[in-house]
């Protein structure tokens, strides 16, 4: 009976809810049953966001109430759930946008040798989109393995913007004294982004200043979308563009209201092509996490994407898709907007697992090519002494880098404009090698 009823009411209110992704009204669903979720999946405005056996939140325009309460669902404001979080006190001890400005500054201040930050972009509201560099030669793009770290694209998910501060300022400070950060740093290219949703993160809100969630924002190979910045976000926008200027191979998005690594599909239930190879990963930094790595609620503290929930338009699949970035999606706090006071027990828990994961750059192989010519690299394993296709990828500017598994590799590349095909071999291992494992041609 109740499936009719759904049924019945969806061209109904297909219309009232059709506001273009803007998240107007935010609820906690207690009310779990498939053909709920299945009604919902349908309205591409609406969005679903850490499910679990009892709950899930949902973000939607403004009727989502109303909706809601025809289809007799079980649900309450979300803001009423977590009424202590909204207070100005149990906010006042966090760092404004001018303080998170000014820590940055003061952190590359320690050492301008190696880090600079830098704007790349403007949010709705005019704040500026910090990106902090950290390598040996910090104002030359040398050619070595690309990575990146971006917190918060969801406002009131705030852990992560402090958690990449407090891992900016270590990087900096550590260089020259801890061997292991030292090597990271000479050997690789790291950009952070501790704020991609500045005026989120000021109205304590998931959405940016015009309502709109930027992990539902970006292209969605899975929905026909195309590679282009037309009619997205700012802030969303910022990042495209970034993305498009370097070489980046691997990166991680930092979330909050769950403690688990989200990895790839999210859009899609078929597996990744690297499956196994992105499960070790995600291990990787949940083994060294003890929230993650004791989870009851998710094995190991790693689950796919999709089959956690259902989601598109996330800078996660984008990634990859486009720009052949593996990207992993680190919940790192089960509560969105926690004490300050809990902040450095949470930097405890990820610190180590944030230096695992970066080193993982290195567990890669590529090359550089004299000149600036794009082309297409075959990527062959070898297994037993037989040849095993890992798939063919495009390269830009006459740079590659892929993060692979432990092995020994034969590269076929093909230079678009040139008949002859070269062919190079690689061995994959995971020790940080100089200025990475690129072969220059």
């Amino acid at each position: 009976m109740k499936l009719l009823f759904l049924s019945a009411l969806s061209l109904s209110l297909s219309f009232a809810l059709a506001h273009e992704g803007i998240i107007e009204e935010e609820f906690l669903v207690t009310d779990y049953n498939s053909s709920l979720i299945e009604e919902i999946q349908k309205h591409p405005d609406l969005t679903i966001d850490h499910m679990d056996q009892f709950s899930f939140e949902l973000y939607g325009p403004k009727g989502t109430g109303k909706w809601l309460s025809k289809l007799t669902a079980n649900f309450a404001p979300l803001t009423s759930t977590t009424k202590e979080h909204h207070t100005k006190d149990f906010a006042a001890d966090y760092p404004s946008f001018a303080q998170v400005t000014k820590n940055l500054r003061s952190y590359v201040a320690m050492n301008p040798k190696i880090a600079k930050m830098f704007s790349i972009g403007k949010s709705v509201e005019g704040r500026d989109l910090w990106v902090v560099k950290i390598s040996d030669n910090v104002d030359k793009d040398e050619v070595e393995p690309e990575f990146k770290y971006i917190s918060s694209m969801h406002g009131n998910e705030i852990t992560g913007r402090e958690l990449t501060q407090f891992f900016i300022k270590d990087l900096i400070s550590g260089y020259g004294k801890d061997k292991r950060i030292t090597d990271l740093i000479n050997n690789t290219e790291i950009f952070i982004m501790p704020s991609m949703n500045p005026d989120g993160s000021k109205r304590r809100q998931r959405a940016n200043a015009r309502g709109y969630d930027l992990n539902r924002n970006f292209p969605d190979w899975e929905n026909g979308d195309e590679n282009t910045t037309k009619n997205r976000q700012p802030e969303t926008v910022a990042v495209m563009n970034f993305q498009a200027k370097r070489q980046f191979a691997l990166s991680a998005n930092f979330h909050g209201g769950a403690v688990v690594v989200n990895y790839p599909w999210d859009s899609t239930r078929k597996r990744h092509p690297f499956d196994k190879l992105i499960k070790e990963l995600s291990l990787a930094y949940a083994d060294e996490n003890p929230g993650m790595r004791n989870s009851r609620s998710f094995s190991r503290g790693i689950t796919n994407g999709y089959d956690w929930y259902e989601l598109h338009g996330g800078m996660q699949d984008w990634s990859y898709n486009w720009h052949n970035d593996l990207q992993v999606t680190l919940e790192v706090s089960r509560d969105k907007w926690p004490r300050y006071s809990e902040i450095p027990s949470f930097y405890k828990d990820n610190k180590e697992s944030m230096l695992v994961y970066m080193e993982a750059i290195h567990q890669g192989a590529g090359f550089k090519l004299p000149n600036q010519k794009s082309g297409s690299v075959t990527v062959f394993q070898d297994v037993n002494g037989k040849l095993q296709n890992r798939g063919t990828f495009g390269f830009q500017k006459g740079e590659f880098y892929k993060y692979l598994s432990v092995g020994e590799y034969i590269f076929k590349v093909k230079v678009n404009g040139e008949g002859t095909t070269r062919s190079m071999q690689m061995s994959v291992d995971k020790t940080v090698k100089p200025n990475g494992n690129i072969l220059k041609l």
